[in-house]
């Protein structure tokens, strides 16, 4: 069963590193640069008299330093980026193994089939990359909305919920054109098997339909992994911000 968090863009590292999930989430990052907060305030707004405060000079008092717990935040953030980075490139080698074994698929196909039939096969297998990357882009992008729309306070403008409202109206309605089509290429993927059967031996015809099965997994699991790296990156650009650090480039 999917995180509840999921749709909202939630990144999990279980996956990649054992941990049952984080909390890097497509929200922005609970750290705010109200000052009071780096020295623990826990006044309310109302009553919080550094709030008020507007220093006409340099000569204010300086901003306090970090916390431990903002700094261990800060590693901890860093150190979760670093295996998602590393099992990125896990996944390159695997997708590259894949491609490879692909590309002798095709070679023992050509030399056996017809021209005609071997245009179909590389029509499917560069269509299926297509629709793949086409339905992970639709959801995220859908699920960025609903998570604006979900996140709008009851003072926001009309205007801004009427605007996000039409982009998941159209998001929807793309999100299920694609879906037609993915049914439309597994109509496909099931005629260029029954062609590719006819001419390869078993041993080779596994080969093909591992490629395959794994070509949309691996796909999939890249684009994955590529949002959990960016939004991991933000929030710990944001967090760097708020803590007066300069950035890394990591």
């Amino acid at each position: 069963m999917p995180h509840p968090c999921k749709a909202a863009g939630c990144i999990h590292l279980c996956k990649a590193a054992g941990w049952l999930h984080t909390s890097i989430c497509a929200r922005p990052v609970a750290v705010c640069l109200h000052p009071c907060k780096a020295a623990g305030c826990i006044l309310p707004a109302q009553g919080c008299s550094v709030r008020r405060q507007h220093p006409r000079s340099p000569a204010a008092a300086p901003a306090s330093p970090p916390s431990l717990l903002q700094l261990q935040l800060v590693e901890s953030l860093s150190r979760k980026l670093a295996v998602l980075r590393e099992a990125q490139r896990g996944l390159q080698e695997d997708i590259s193994a894949n491609g490879a074994l692909g590309e002798e698929v095709a070679a023992h196909l050509q030399a056996l089939c017809t021209p005609g039939e071997f245009d179909k096969y590389r029509l499917f297998v560069g269509d299926l990359d297509k629709v793949v990357n086409l339905l992970l882009s639709l959801s995220g992008r859908l699920a960025r909305v609903e998570n604006a729309l979900s996140g709008l306070g009851p003072h926001a403008a009309a205007e801004d919920e009427l605007a996000l409202r039409e982009k998941q109206r159209l998001l929807a309605a793309q999100l299920e054109d694609a879906k037609e089509l993915r049914e439309h290429v597994g109509r496909r993927e099931e005629a260029v098997g029954a062609m590719v059967a006819r001419y390869l031996p078993p041993e080779q015809l596994q080969d093909y339909r591992h490629f395959v099965k794994m070509k949309s997994a691996l796909t999939a699991e890249q684009r994955e992994l590529e949002e959990k790296i960016k939004l991991g990156q933000e929030q710990l650009r944001c967090l760097r911000e708020s803590l007066g650090q300069a950035p890394t480039g990591h």
